[in-house]
């Protein structure tokens, strides 16, 4: 939630966002956060979370167009107040849509492609999350990585989708020269 705050706050263009739920936590002494007295009468002290600003986002999405209009389906998560917050957005996405499919349902659009500075193409981008409709979360995955044993972080890669689309075409060029060579 205080993340969060502080992404609002900068795609608000604030200088802070107020929160709840901070009183009690070491998380504001921690932070340096500090607090403000409700304006409007209650005396209450509330937290202020400083705007946070990242210098580049890099979301990723279920669609993008070539102007760079991008969609997610289902929940965005902050997806929508990052890409506002940062100063440049670079979006990865499962697949290339025509414009007029995106313009079919505008509403859809999380972030429009003015805001887009780069984007690729990247199916499998969300692996070993979730992206919907196309797939849901690699448990295994996820499990194989939490690992603390040595070797896991080279085992995650390797079984990584875009590692995979590598060696496969890699084997259909493999088999393609030997195929070759048999005809000569």
């Amino acid at each position: 939630m205080t993340l969060v705050a502080g992404l609002r706050a900068a795609s608000y263009g604030v200088p802070f966002q107020p929160v709840g739920g901070v009183h009690g936590s070491d998380l504001a002494a921690l932070n340096g956060w500090q607090t403000v007295t409700d304006p409007y009468g209650s005396g209450k002290e509330v937290y202020v979370i400083p705007a946070i600003a990242p210098d580049i986002a890099v979301m990723h999405a279920a669609e993008i167009d070539v102007d760079g209009n991008a969609r997610v389906y289902g929940s965005p998560f902050w997806d929508h107040v990052l890409t506002r917050a940062a100063k440049r957005v670079f979006v990865t996405a499962e697949r290339l849509v025509p414009t007029d499919v995106l313009r079919a349902q505008p509403e859809l659009t999380l972030v429009p492609g003015f805001m887009v500075e780069a984007f690729a193409v990247v199916p499998g981008g969300a692996w070993p999350g979730s992206m919907h409709p196309y797939y849901d979360v690699d448990y295994p995955a996820v499990e194989a990585y939490m690992k603390d044993e040595p070797g896991v972080l080279e085992a995650h890669l390797a079984a990584a989708p875009e590692k995979q689309d590598q060696q496969q075409e890699n084997e259909g060029r493999k088999g393609k020269s030997e195929d070759a060579k048999e005809i000569q």
